[in-house]
């Protein structure tokens, strides 16, 4: 899919109190269903599509459940199919983006306010 078709298909929101208050905090969000991109130049980012490494990306809640599963998938994949080093590194570099969305998902609330981090901390004080 290109560019051009990949644009119909994405949400803008745009935060109105951070204009209000002439904050340098980024106002142009483009929901991309499981994140959000605030990079202005969205439509012309190098990355298109490769989200979960990129510094402008702003995962949901949601996404948390999305990425634990991806990440045992990628782990199933890498001891079920043999690889070439170049191909192993790439899927390697794939986990490493996925475990740092995971981390940028742990400050993310969920559906009751709570973190993951607290719940996660409440869980072993138990």
């Amino acid at each position: 899919m290109d560019r051009i078709q990949m644009s119909h298909m994405v949400s803008v929101l745009i935060d109105h109190d951070v204009i209000a208050r002439r904050s340098s905090d980024p106002y142009t969000f483009y929901d991309l269903g499981d994140s959000y991109c605030s990079n202005p130049f969205w439509s012309s980012c190098p990355h298109r599509m490769a989200c979960a490494g990129c510094d402008f990306n702003i995962p949901k809640a949601s996404a948390r459940a999305q990425a634990l599963e991806s990440k045992a998938s990628i782990g199933h994949y890498l001891e079920a199919v043999p690889l070439t080093a170049d191909e192993r590194a790439i899927v390697e570099g794939d986990l490493e983006k996925l475990d740092g969305l995971i981390r940028k998902l742990d400050d993310v609330p969920t559906l009751d306010g709570r973190t993951p981090s607290q719940i996660e901390a409440k869980e072993t004080l138990k």
